[in-house]
């Protein structure tokens, strides 16, 4: 008996090959109602040979939707909170050094005493100060201007002139500053305003002024001791003519403090300051103020006490 191979049968659209047996059936088509339904399986359609175009409409919307991204669904509820985990180790406190204080006390610009428009600022330097890190800078412009930095509230040396031992300072200046003098001394003064109680005078007010020779140009002085250098002075018309009249001769600081106890009541103590004009322009700084046992520092963060 011969095998015949029938091609172009067609089931639901899908080609397929039969083998089938018999002359009864040769050179005949077999169609889908000559099939029993359930007979076709798997392994009678050729791999590969059916496309996306063959199948249903319905089957080619369901394979394209299965490939695209869904929606973004809606975010779900928060979790419930996770137990709390183990403590770690106490660190190590770190505290840094407490700063500067930053505070002049009762020094400061004595404005009764300011003429003019000077400049007077705790500062930083100039070069390296002789205490510290900084320096009181004073600035007057002409014989116009008077610069006053000092201190009205505390008391000096027990409030009493005849109680100062150590009285002095440091000094920066410059070569303007001794151009400016014109071969007079010009430097800033130590003042302080007393209650001379002279006999036979009737003020009861007048400015002592330390006044120092010129010091080397561009550069820290050393300390200028005010009780064996330089001159003393007394303002007021009540000591014109006097052995330590300001616009006088003027004295030392020997002659000053015996000129001033003279046996009847003490010359006491009412502020004390550094000073400068009216008589040159000057630019410079000073450092160092020592008032009998205390060394006023002067800083760029305030004015300190310390022991000489």
């Amino acid at each position: 008996m011969r095998t015949k191979v029938t091609p172009g049968l067609v089931l639901g659209g899908i080609a397929v090959v039969l083998s089938m047996t018999g002359s009864a059936v040769a050179g005949s088509m077999i169609t889908s109602s000559q099939i029993k339904n359930g007979t076709i399986q798997n392994r009678d359609i050729k791999k590969g040979s059916i496309s996306l175009n063959r199948l249903t409409p319905g089957a080619q919307a369901a394979i394209k939707r299965a490939g695209q991204r869904g929606a973004t669904g809606a975010a779900g509820a928060t979790g419930a909170a996770g137990a709390a985990g183990a403590q770690g180790p106490q660190g190590t406190s770190v505290q840094g050094a407490p700063g500067p204080a930053l505070s002049s006390g009762n020094w400061g610009v004595v404005n009764r005493n300011t003429i003019g428009s000077p400049a007077a600022s705790l500062r930083s330097g100039p070069a390296t100060p002789p205490v510290g890190k900084g320096a009181l800078n004073l600035a007057v412009k002409d014989g116009t201007e008077k610069a006053s930095y000092g201190n009205e509230v505390d008391s000096f040396a027990g409030g009493l002139v005849n109680n100062l031992t150590s009285v002095g300072f440091n000094v920066y200046t410059t070569g303007e500053n001794t151009a400016a003098g014109a071969g007079s001394a010009n430097m800033p003064s130590i003042t302080f305003e007393i209650d001379p109680n002279v006999t036979g005078k009737t003020t009861n007010f007048s400015s002592l002024v330390y006044m120092p020779p010129n010091s080397a140009s561009n550069a820290w002085s050393g300390y200028i001791d005010a009780t064996q250098t330089g001159l003393w002075g007394l303002t007021g018309g009540q000591f014109a003519g006097t052995p330590c009249d300001i616009n006088g001769t003027r004295c030392t600081f020997a002659q000053m403090k015996a000129y001033l106890n003279d046996g009847g009541d003490p010359a006491t103590i009412l502020t004390a300051a550094v000073t400068k004009g009216r008589d040159f322009s000057w630019q410079g700084a000073i450092d160092g103020l020592r008032i009998n046992d205390t060394v006023f520092d002067f800083e760029e963060t305030g004015v300190f006490a310390r022991t000489p």
